[in-house]
C-alpha cells in the first residue's frame, strides 16, 4: 500500500540544490499568463481498487521577475514537491531552475537543474556536472514544457514538439491537438481542447483537456499504461486571474 501511493506521487504530472552558478533573470516578453492556484485530485488505478491523492499546482512570480510553476501533492506517508522558475522569451518558456524533491516513507529523492544561458549549458548538482548537451531556446525542464503547451495553443498551434531536460540528456516530447469541444462541470460545460502525446508503436496513451476560455487552465489529464494500469488528474477548483472555476 505504501509504495503504491508512492507511485502516484511520483507520476502525477509526469511523463516521466540549486548549483552555485548564478543567472540573471530576464525581463518576459509575453504577458498572456495570469498567476493562478489550481486544486486537483489525482487517482490511480491499478488492480481492484483506486487511490486518490489531492494536489495543488500554483503559478506566481519570484521577487526578481521570474515566473515561478509549482506542483505540491501530499500524503499521511510521502509528499511530492516539483518547482520551475523560468522567463518568457519570443512566446517560448526559459527554464532557469527546476527542483523535484520526495519524501516519505520508503522514498526520498531529489532531482535539480540550473539552465546557465550565458553559457548555454544545463548543471546537474546531483551528477556534479553539466549535461552533455547544449542549451538552446526552446528546450524545456520537466515541468516548464506544460506551460510551454499552454502557450502554443494561445498562439494557435496544433502540433507541438519539445525537447525536455532530463537529468544529464535530453528526451523529445510530441503532441497534437485531436478536437475542440465541451466538458460538463460543476459549473456547467466549458470549452475545452484536447490533446494527446504522440507515442509510436505503444499501448500507453496520454489525453490532456484544456479550458479554452480560461487561458488554457490544465483541467483534466489521463495516461494509460502496457500493463492496463491508469492515472487520472482532475480540477477540483481554480483561481486565475481575477476568474475562478469550478471542475469535476
Amino acid at each position: 500500500m505504501y509504495q503504491i501511493i508512492i507511485t502516484i506521487l511520483f507520476a502525477i504530472f509526469s511523463q516521466a540544490s540549486l548549483s552555485d552558478t548564478s543567472i540573471q533573470s530576464e525581463p518576459n516578453t509575453t504577458t498572456n499568463f495570469s498567476t493562478y492556484e489550481a486544486n486537483y485530485e489525482a487517482t490511480w488505478k491499478a488492480g481492484w481498487f483506486p487511490i486518490t491523492v489531492d494536489a495543488t499546482r500554483k503559478l506566481s512570480k519570484t521577487e526578481d521577475g521570474l515566473w515561478q510553476l509549482t506542483f505540491e501533492a501530499y500524503s499521511s506517508i510521502a509528499d511530492l514537491h516539483e518547482e520551475s522558475q523560468y522567463s518568457i522569451e519570443k512566446n517560448t518558456v526559459k527554464p532557469h531552475h527546476y527542483r523535484y524533491k520526495t519524501s516519505g516513507f520508503l522514498s526520498k529523492k531529489r532531482r535539480a537543474q540550473t539552465f546557465d544561458w550565458e553559457k548555454q549549458q544545463v548543471w546537474v548538482p546531483e551528477r556534479d556536472e553539466w549535461a552533455n548537451y547544449e542549451l538552446t531556446l526552446g528546450i524545456q525542464d520537466n515541468l516548464s514544457y506544460q506551460e510551454q503547451i499552454r502557450l502554443d495553443l494561445i498562439a494557435g498551434k496544433s502540433e507541438f514538439k519539445y525537447d525536455v531536460a532530463y537529468k544529464n540528456r535530453l528526451k523529445q516530447y510530441e503532441f497534437k491537438v485531436a478536437k475542440l469541444g465541451q466538458t460538463e462541470t460543476k459549473q456547467g460545460p466549458i470549452n475545452t481542447v484536447e490533446v494527446i502525446q504522440e507515442k509510436e508503436n505503444s499501448k500507453e496513451s496520454t489525453r490532456i483537456w484544456f479550458a479554452v476560455d480560461y487561458e488554457y487552465l490544465l483541467i483534466k489529464l489521463e495516461t494509460k499504461q502496457k500493463n492496463g494500469d491508469s492515472n487520472t488528474i482532475s480540477l477540483k477548483s481554480a483561481t486565475i486571474g481575477m476568474q475562478t472555476i469550478q471542475g469535476f
